[in-house]
């Protein structure tokens, strides 16, 4: 069970509103930075003052990431689902185009050469078409995500030298994915719109909790010793990910 409860603390110009949200399986404190605000999950027997304290010291970087997303609009991306709108699939682009059929009962996407093809109902009401088209989009991700994610993870388990975990694809908003004490390593399948090494970059950080359960100096070891560049691709999908958020 979590507990969380809201707060505010400022740091220059700017004021930074999050929950500390509590749960008895952390040990230690993390904080991330999304399009929709800070999260901070703590351990439920650390009290307020200590996680305040520490969220503090992470000021500068806070900051950091704030200006960072104000740069990219600090905004998800906003789409139509119209033809000729733009779409991502490992690291590639693909534009999206509505073919009228009279037997379009559900929208299932098509890739056709550089083009995603949905099938829709013709003369039905656009907010209708919009979300079917919406709805196809996310099964066709959600299903190449669960093609590729496990093998890719199967891989770097290999380099690591650890047995190959389980993958969840989910629907998250808020992280590209997350390990729990067991090592099961959970996945946004929004991921799969990023070019594959960026793709290999969330994997690997996500294998290497299966280590280290927290951010400690061996588990960026560990993350470099198998990904030298992992920072560059960090960085990276900072610059790209709002792309992929809709």
């Amino acid at each position: 069970m979590t507990d969380a409860a809201q707060y505010s603390i400022v740091f220059g110009n700017e004021t930074f509103t999050f929950l500390i949200e509590r749960t008895a399986r952390r040990k230690t404190v993390a904080i991330s930075v999304g399009f929709d605000g800070v999260r901070v999950l703590a351990p439920s027997d650390l009290d307020d003052d200590r996680v305040l304290g520490i969220v503090r010291k992470k000021g500068a970087w806070l900051l950091r990431k704030q200006a960072a997303y104000r740069e990219l609009g600090g905004q998800a991306a906003v789409k139509e689902f119209v033809s000729g709108e733009t779409f991502h699939y490992l690291g590639r682009q693909y534009r999206l185009k509505l073919i009228p059929d009279e037997t379009a009962v559900t929208t299932r996407i098509a890739a056709r050469g550089s083009t995603l093809v949905a099938p829709v109902l013709p003369n039905g009401h656009e907010s209708i078409q919009r979300a079917a088209v919406r709805s196809g989009l996310s099964h066709w991700y959600r299903a190449h995500a669960i093609q590729h994610f496990p093998a890719r993870a199967r891989m770097i388990a290999e380099i690591l030298g650890i047995p190959t975990p389980t993958v969840n694809v989910v629907d998250q908003s808020k992280r590209w994915g997350s390990c729990d004490s067991r090592g099961r390593i959970r996945l946004n399948w929004r991921l799969v719109m990023a070019p594959m090494p960026l793709v290999d970059y969330v994997i690997a950080h996500e294998a290497c909790h299966v280590l280290e359960h927290n951010h400690s100096r061996r588990f960026w070891r560990s993350l470099e010793t198998i990904m030298p560049d992992y920072e560059d691709r960090l960085r990276r999908l900072d610059r790209m990910g709002h792309q992929f958020i809709w």
